[in-house]
């Protein structure tokens, strides 16, 4: 009865502390200690081998390495000076494991049932253990195909616009500002997507630092001697996006600032953008305005109005975009919250903002 409680007690913790360990090596640290527990053994050797990660060895006690001669060289087991116990696992999966230990007095076959048992508990760990492996190399050759793919999708994109004056000429049929709108799309989309060079496959992007690279290169596609912008973030260190929503604020705002540039109310406008973190939500709003207009409006806080913002689909003043940026927001399952500002209601410029549903752990 009291080997049978020791037995009992000695798998119980066998199996909880399975449960931390993170590879085979602490696995068979272990299952050494479990054994030891159980068996008086003079000398203990594991050994593992997986065609896919080499060998994992543990020896333990004085005659070890004298098991390890005798089980390399494939000599019996049966010895004079001692009893000696093989046993094998991982076969289930394609491995072959071997845990040889000897001992001067034979152990009770309720023992011996219980290396079997955690043997057999053993195996099913390193088996959990090779299949998060082989996802995990699976996941790194994902990862080096999809960098390939993003390469070749800029190069393409690179191509398009170096080859769109030849492919599309100046004609009655293509006039010259659709095709520089044509130009100014693939421009961004060429800019928006080196940004993901530097950055993780992964699903997820650091959202400060995703947004200080989007602000620096809409400065340098568009801005350099025609306008300025500035970018005002509130928004945790730590806050990560999907990649779906952080390319969508992106091109959002390339759409915003090239409309900006092309059909906005001021020769050298001042953008402002702002992105705050609130909640379960993140808000993003965009001012146009000029210098004289932005130093006294900018601290005002920005409330609703009645009339519809210019760029509005039921607005026929200023509409380029509107559809794309739509678009864009109901995609990535934002809400737009546009309000003319009422500071600019005598000065022109416009005002956009949205809400993105951050994801909740």
């Amino acid at each position: 009865m009291f080997e049978e409680l020791r037995i009992l007690s000695v798998e119980r913790q066998f199996y909880s502390e399975l449960f931390n360990c993170e590879n085979p090596s602490r696995i068979f640290a272990c299952l050494e200690r479990s054994v030891k527990q159980l068996v008086s053994f003079d000398g203990l050797y594991i050994h593992y081998n997986n065609p896919l990660y080499g060998v994992c060895e543990k020896l333990s006690g004085p005659r070890s390495q004298e098991i390890k001669s005798v089980f390399t060289s494939k000599v019996n087991f049966l010895k004079p000076d001692g009893n000696w116990f093989p046993f094998t696992f991982g076969e289930d999966h394609g491995a072959k494991g071997s845990i040889i230990f000897t001992t001067k007095n034979d152990p009770s076959p309720g023992i011996l049932c219980s290396v079997e048992r955690m043997l057999n508990f053993c195996s099913k760990s390193l088996y959990q253990y090779e299949l998060l492996q082989r996802i995990e190399q699976y996941g790194k050759e994902q990862e080096l195909l999809l960098r390939e793919l993003r390469h070749r999708t800029h190069n393409n994109l690179q191509f398009m616009l170096g080859t769109l004056p030849y492919l599309v000429p100046d004609s009655k049929e293509m006039p010259q500002t659709l095709t520089k709108q044509l130009e100014q799309r693939l421009h961004g989309l060429i800019m928006l997507s080196s940004i993901w060079d530097s950055q993780s496959i992964d699903a997820a992007v650091s959202a400060p630092s995703y947004f200080v690279s989007v602000a620096r290169i809409l400065r340098k596609l568009w801005l350099e001697g025609r306008g300025s912008l500035e970018l005002s973030m509130q928004v945790d260190e730590s806050l990560v996006l999907s990649k779906g929503i952080a390319t969508t604020i992106g091109l959002i705002s390339n759409e915003l600032v090239t409309n900006t540039i092309k059909h906005g109310s001021y020769g050298y406008p001042m953008i402002h953008i702002s992105i705050q973190q609130q909640e379960k939500h993140l808000l993003y709003s965009y001012k146009e305005c000029c210098e004289a207009v932005c130093g006294d409006a900018i601290n005002h806080k920005d409330t609703a109005h009645e009339n519809s913002p210019s760029y509005l689909p039921d607005c026929s003043a200023r509409g380029q975009g509107h559809g794309i940026i739509r678009g864009l927001v109901e995609k990535a399952g934002g809400i737009i919250l546009s309000e003319k500002d009422p500071d600019k209601d005598d000065t022109g410029g416009y005002y956009f903002s949205a809400a993105f549903p951050l994801k909740q752990d």
